[in-house]
């Protein structure tokens, strides 16, 4: 029988090449995206989408939105929908992981960014954003604690700019890395090939970034 994985933002740039990546390594895959019909930011939504899965093997927390604006024309609104979508939406498909992989253990991977690595550079107009990839880190650290004792392995991939529509809204000039870059990592962090690592964040940082 076929591993299962459900990824999030599925239908995007980075999302959808880890959707291919995975199908080819023989998963059969979910994905959840607003596009699909689920706003991983609402809770019901969330729990319908899972409670159509009778097991999991691995989730892929990969949902971003990028809002670029200076601080003080950020609304409450724009601030809502980044940490919804970047940070509550790994939290609540988190969860419901976490209730379908039972004892039986399985792997969760969240996309980062390097957005949300302490110390790396950091762009105006990206507040929210890199507020959800902070968080999301953090989140990272304290679920490889709480899934340890039960075999649910998490951690989490920080790459640098991906060549996608949301890098051209952030306006980052400079090399890129290719989505199917970033696939082939999450699929290694999602096989048994990367066990027993958990609580990880690995960064995806060519050397040409440090030299700009």
């Amino acid at each position: 029988m076929k591993p299962n994985a459900v990824v999030t933002g599925g239908s995007g740039g980075i999302g959808s090449a880890i959707v291919g990546e995975l199908r080819r390594r023989g998963f059969e895959v979910t994905s959840l995206s607003r596009r699909e019909g689920c706003d991983v930011s609402d809770e019901q939504q969330v729990r319908r989408a899972f409670s159509r899965l009778e097991e999991l093997d691995v989730l892929v927390n990969c949902a971003a939105v990028l809002v670029k604006r200076p601080l003080v024309e950020l609304s409450a609104g724009d601030w809502d929908e980044q940490l919804g979508a970047g940070l509550r939406g790994a939290f609540l498909c988190s969860r419901e992981a976490f209730r379908l992989m039972g004892t039986k253990g399985g792997s969760i991977v969240m996309v980062s960014s390097l957005s949300g690595v302490a110390g790396a550079e950091k762009f105006a107009g990206m507040a929210a954003y890199v507020a959800a990839k902070s968080g999301l880190a953090g989140l990272t650290e304290a679920l490889a604690v709480e899934g340890r004792p039960i075999g649910i392995r998490v951690n989490a991939v920080s790459p640098a700019a991906v060549d996608t529509p949301m890098l051209r809204i952030a306006g980052v000039e400079g090399p890129s890395l290719q989505p199917v870059d970033v696939a082939r990592v999450v699929a290694w962090l999602a096989s048994p090939d990367s066990a027993p690592l958990s609580g990880a964040n690995i960064r995806m940082d060519p050397p040409e970034y440090g030299e700009r």
